[in-house]
C-alpha cells in the first residue's frame, strides 16, 4: 500500500511538473511580434511638477489601419527652455473593444514624442485590447524625459490585420510634465 502511495504521489509530481512546464510556455507567449528580447528596468526620475492637463473624449473612434494613427485630440505641443529638460508622463484610458477579424488579433496603442517611441516602448507591440466584442476598460501610462526644443506629444492606434476593428471611447489623457 505504502508503495502504490509513493509511487502515485511520484506520478502526480511528474506530471504536474509537466503541467506547470507547459503552463510556462503558454503563458511566456503574448502573441507579440517576433523580435529581440525586450530590455530591462528603464528608471527615468522625474522633478516637481510643471504642468498637468487632463483630456476626456466621449465621441467614439474607430479604425482598422495598419499603420499606426494619431488618435483625434491626443496631440499636445509644448516647449522645454533652452539648457534645461523634462520628464513627460501620459496616462491613457479607455473603453475599449477589437473585434471582427475572425482571427487572433490585437489592438495597439503607443504614446510618442516627436514619432519617437515613449517608455514603455514595447517594440511596437502595445496591445491595449485583443478580439473580443465586449467593451471594457483598459489604460496604459507612458514617461519619457525630453531635451531643450519644441515638442509634439501623441498617441497612435492600430491593428495587424485590416479586417480587425478597433473601437476606442470615452478616453481620458493625463499629461504631466515634471522637472
Amino acid at each position: 500500500m505504502r508503495k502504490k502511495f509513493i509511487a502515485g504521489l511520484a506520478s502526480c509530481l511528474v506530471l504536474g511538473g509537466g503541467g506547470i512546464a507547459v503552463a510556462q510556455n503558454v503563458i511566456a507567449t503574448d502573441g507579440g511580434p517576433a523580435g529581440p528580447t525586450p530590455g530591462g528596468l528603464v528608471q527615468t526620475p522625474c522633478g516637481p511638477e510643471q504642468q498637468n492637463l487632463v483630456r476626456t473624449q466621449n465621441a467614439p473612434d474607430v479604425t482598422s489601419s495598419v499603420a499606426p494613427v494619431v488618435i483625434p485630440g491626443t496631440p499636445f505641443a509644448f516647449a522645454v527652455p533652452a539648457n534645461q529638460s523634462r520628464c513627460v508622463k501620459v496616462l491613457l484610458t479607455a473603453e475599449t473593444s477589437c473585434t471582427d477579424s475572425n482571427a487572433n488579433d490585437y489592438c495597439y496603442v503607443q504614446a510618442q514624442i516627436d514619432g519617437a517611441p515613449m517608455d514603455p516602448d514595447g517594440a511596437g507591440f502595445m496591445a491595449i485590447d485583443s478580439e473580443d466584442s465586449t467593451a471594457s476598460a483598459h489604460a496604459f501610462e507612458w514617461v519619457q524625459r525630453v531635451g531643450p526644443g519644441n515638442h509634439v506629444l501623441t498617441i497612435t492606434q492600430a491593428v495587424r490585420n485590416n479586417n480587425t476593428v478597433f473601437r476606442l471611447d470615452d478616453w481620458t489623457q493625463d499629461i504631466t510634465i515634471k522637472g
